[in-house]
Order: C-alpha cells, then structure tokens, then sequence
C-alpha cells in the first residue's frame, strides 16, 4: 500500500561499526574474526561460518542464552594482520579464516573474509574485509545434455579482462538425475588456467554426481591465479555408459 503520510525512517551513519547478537556460551575477543550462526548469533568464527567482521571490543557472553549480550563488530575496513606465507605477489588475493586467529589462502572448508589490500612484510597484510561478498564475482557456464560417453575436451568459458583470483568452483544440476556413473564409468569435471588445473573431481559410485537440482563443490582450487588475457577452459569426461544430464558451472572469483 502506498504511503500517504511522511514517515521517520533510522538512519545509520557509520557504516563500518555494527552490533550482533551473541551465541550462547561464547566469549569474543577484541580483534577476534567473528562469524555467524545459522541462526544469526555471533561466535568466535569457526570454519565455514559466514563472516560478519572483526570484534571492535571484547564480549563474554559464556553464561549467558543466545541473545543475552551483544558485541560491535567492524564489518568494513583495512586491517593489518597476520598471514603465514602472505608474500608481495599475493596483492589482490583473496583471504578465508579457518578460526577467529588464523587466516590463509586456502578456500576448501574454510570461509572468505576479504582480500589482500597490501603487503606489509613477509607473512603480515592488510585485509580489506568483506563480509557481504560483493567483490565476488560469479562465472556461470551452461553443459548441454551430453550423450553417455560424449566429452568436451577443452572448451573456453570465461576469458579474464584483469588479474583475478579464484575463490572456489562447483558443479549445480539441473532436473535431470544423473544415470550410468560408477567405478568403470567416471564422469570427470575439470577446470584449467591456460592448461594449468585449478579444480577437478572425479564422480563414481562413491563420489555420487550431485541429484537434480542440487549442487558439489568442485574442491581444492590449485592455480587459481589468473593473469589479464587468462582463459579458463572446462573439460568434462564421461566413461561409455555416464551420463550425467544437463548441468551447470559456476566458478567464483575476485
């Protein structure tokens, strides 16, 4: 219904302080990595939490219930911290935690917090953090039904218009259940920088190819550097009798 009378909206200035809720039983450090719960309570972060951003101050909240104490967070911002291996190369990188004191470049399992603004010295950064994920970016790729035991060998999905790094890949099916994958008949999904792998995963009868409408990391992103003018090539092997129906790849990169 259209307004018919002036309204007071809230207005927040500072856009880089926020306050959340905390989890039950948990105590927050200052200059902790601070994500979220399913629910939306604040934790000290644990893999693959969404990020929510860096403790402005210290909370506990160990006796208290979901909800009983709050904590301010930066959700914005350049931050100098530690990263062990970070090197001048890496400007541009992007950063995932694997608890509330540990950064790495490693994606699988963990969870992107921002990327690397500048290098500071041998294993030290500046994080610029990003919670709501909006320097990522996604590459969408459409695979036709392909016939049991049809290929591609090498196909061009994306050239780079600038120097970007790989955040992670992953296989979404589509209706269509997949039919005919196992032991002897491999359907191999593979992606590659100007012939280096960045991610492959072989689906058989134990690595099942994911149901209609339903999605699989393609795991570890190796290579995942690529350099303005890099083409990034998808390559899909089926045994004789896999079939693995239409399907789509999505890569994600900043």
């Amino acid at each position: 219904m259209a307004l018919t009378a002036n309204r007071e909206v809230d207005h927040y200035i500072d856009q880089e302080l926020r306050t959340y809720a905390m989890a039950t039983a948990v105590r927050i450090y200052k200059g902790a990595i601070v994500g979220l719960l399913a629910g939306g309570y604040a934790r000290p972060l644990a893999a693959g939490d969404r990020f929510a951003g860096i403790a402005y101050e210290e909370m506990d909240n160990t006796a208290g219930a979901n909800g009983a104490k709050s904590v301010r967070v930066y959700t914005l911002g350049d931050f100098g911290v530690a990263l062990s291996g970070a090197a001048v190369a890496d400007m541009g990188r992007p950063v995932f935690a694997s608890a509330d004191d540990t950064l790495t470049f490693v994606a699988a399992g963990n969870t992107f917090v921002g990327v690397v603004q500048d290098f500071v010295s041998s294993g030290n950064i500046i994080l610029r953090t990003d919670p709501g994920r909006r320097s990522v970016k996604t590459i969408q790729h459409a695979v036709e039904n392909l016939a049991a035991g049809a290929d591609i060998a090498a196909r061009a999905i994306h050239a780079f218009g600038h120097d970007g790094w790989i955040v992670e890949a992953r296989v979404v099916n589509s209706s269509t259940a997949s039919a005919g994958i196992d032991a002897g008949n491999t359907c191999v999904v593979a992606l590659a920088i100007d012939a280096g792998a960045v991610a492959s995963k072989t689906y058989n009868n134990t690595t099942v190819f994911p149901g209609a409408n339903a999605s699989d990391s393609l795991g570890t992103i190796t290579n995942g550097h690529a350099a303005k003018g890099n083409v990034l090539t998808l390559a899909v092997t089926n045994g004789a009798t896999a079939d693995p129906g239409p399907f789509t790849v999505e890569v994600d990169y900043v």
